[in-house]
């Protein structure tokens, strides 16, 4: 299933976007996300949550609901709802904006799926995010985002991220240890250059602007 991805809507901000769908992928509408879908004019495969930002009254006879008072929030109960159908590709939509309790929460959610083993990438109206464990995220010299000047930043989540790489950026890392108390790796800059951000043995946080 390497190439069908899990899509998770949330309830945050609304950001435009052009999916095209397959067969194959699994829509998960995580409370509010079902608002966004309706925007969009997309399917939603799975409606699940404890319904309290969601507007629309007309919701599928199947949706999942929830008790308000639970441990797990909504897009977490998504993510694990698609782990549990088999995928391992996220891409998540409506997780940044609003409170910043909920963009660090989700932040988590996306650290979890790493840990799991899956790739997912948050999806912003200014920048995405990807959390990375014991991996490398690749850019190549063409995506719009490689240009030279646009801002990308890497930052431990783990207490210790060791043997860090970072080529093709103005400033590069060879073989270095972050850790969750120094930001060593704000504010890099893109160069234009294929490059890519590896991970020996950790977690970390890559967040991208938009050109």
């Amino acid at each position: 299933m390497e190439s069908e991805i899990c899509y998770i809507f949330a309830a945050g901000e609304q950001t435009p976007c052009d999916i095209q769908l397959s067969s194959k992928d699994l829509v998960i509408a995580a409370d509010g996300g079902f608002d966004y879908l309706e925007k969009l004019g997309l399917r939603a495969d799975i409606v699940l949550g404890d319904f309290d930002s969601v507007t629309r009254t007309d919701l599928p006879a199947d949706s999942i609901r929830y008790a308000k008072e639970k441990d797990d929030t909504d897009l977490f109960l998504a993510a694990r709802t698609g782990l549990e159908k088999g995928y391992r590709e996220f891409a998540i939509y409506g997780g940044f904006g609003g409170r910043l309790d909920h963009a660090l929460g989700n932040i988590q959610v996306l650290t979890f799926l790493s840990r799991q083993g899956a790739t997912a990438t948050m999806y912003g109206d200014r920048f995405n995010l990807r959390v990375i464990t014991d991996g490398t995220l690749s850019f190549g010299k063409d995506l719009p985002e490689n240009r030279p000047g646009n801002l990308c930043s890497v930052l431990s989540l783990s207490d210790i991220s060791v043997g860090v790489t970072i080529q093709g950026f103005k400033y590069e890392l060879s073989d270095m240890t972050l850790t969750n108390a120094y930001p060593l790796g704000i504010s890099n800059e893109f160069t234009g250059k294929k490059a890519f951000i590896n991970v020996k043995k950790g977690t970390i946080a890559v967040l991208w602007y938009l050109p």
